[in-house]
């Protein structure tokens, strides 16, 4: 990313003094973290932030300081600079009526790692950056360009922003800079076991029946397809919430023979999530995911429709 945008950058930062940071839908470890991170950063050098999402924090991040602080909703006129992180949508922030107000008005900064899309249009100034394995190593970017006093708890976020887009560093996305990132925040204090332990092992009693049904269902076609679903009256059964279903995908696509992995997640709302993975180099998650109005990466994506899982003659399928 050239010198020139993070000067630009720079000057709407000067000129602001209260900022707002809108992490997107149904929140991830990399969105929390990584609007954490940049917020920290914000504050150390005088300005007001203000960190805003619809919906509820993940209880497996909420040992990340200030995700008690976190928003659901915000007054236009309180601001005088936005920044999207990790949104990479318009419609992916929960806000798309009132951001396209507040554009006409106010600087929007879009931080993002993924394609480019309709939020690319209407802000301000892109910070996207497609090789990097998650936001957090762009925000770590403009940080020590600043010249940022990196602390133990921005190196925290940092490396928690790192550690979940990544699967703990296990993914295909992991880079020599993300290494380099990874190194340099432990340095600097981050605390990388406590990432683990609270995201790899937060698991509640409700979320592994969760799972249990989730992996009861599991199939593999013959060319490698791992497919599997969860209900909302799954959810309702097992006492569990959707963010529980958060690493399903993962182990199911970690069955030696998958080529790729689909789970759908019937949501209460009357929508259905689809999570993509996929380890072959001859698929693309993000371009099946963006058929769908969804996005994401080529080997990790993502998309929501309106629908309901129903059975039928003992067989489910989406209406």
């Amino acid at each position: 990313m050239g010198q020139a945008i993070y000067e630009r950058l720079k000057k709407l930062i000067d000129k602001s003094q209260r900022a707002l940071i809108l992490l997107h839908l149904y929140p991830d470890g990399d969105t929390i973290a990584s609007s954490l991170a940049l917020a920290a950063y914000l504050k150390k050098i005088g300005k007001s932030v203000d960190l805003a999402v619809r919906e509820d924090i993940p209880k497996a991040f909420a040992f990340l300081p200030g995700t008690d602080e976190i928003k659901h909703d915000f007054l236009l006129g309180d601001y005088d600079l936005i920044f999207a992180v990790d949104c990479g949508d318009a419609h992916r922030t929960g806000f798309p009526d009132r951001l396209e107000k507040i554009c006409k008005s106010h600087p929007l900064v879009n931080i993002d790692h993924h394609l480019k899309n309709n939020l690319h249009k209407i802000a301000r100034l892109n910070l996207i950056d497609e090789e990097a394995s998650a936001a957090a190593e762009i925000i770590w970017d403009l940080l020590r360009y600043f010249g940022a006093e990196i602390d133990s708890k921005i190196a925290t976020y940092i490396l928690a922003g790192i550690y979940f887009d990544t699967g703990g560093f296990q993914h295909s996305n992991v880079t020599v800079k993300t290494l380099k990132i990874i190194s340099d925040c432990l340095r600097l204090g981050g605390r990388i076991a406590l990432i683990a332990r609270h995201i790899n092992g937060s698991k509640s009693s409700a979320g592994l029946r969760l799972w249990g049904i989730a992996l009861k269902r599991m199939r593999v076609s013959p060319r490698g397809i791992v497919t599997t679903f969860l209900t909302a009256s799954d959810l309702k059964e097992c006492g569990a919430k959707s963010e529980d279903a958060s690493g399903v995908i993962n182990l199911i696509n970690s069955t030696p023979s998958a080529r790729l992995s689909i789970l759908f997640l019937e949501l209460p709302d009357g929508k259905i999530k689809a999570s993509l993975r996929s380890e072959s180099e001859d698929v693309d998650m993000a371009e099946f995911a963006r058929l769908f109005g969804g996005g994401g990466h080529k080997k990790a994506a993502g998309f929501i429709i309106e629908g309901r899982l129903v059975e039928k003659g003992g067989k489910w399928r989406i209406a």
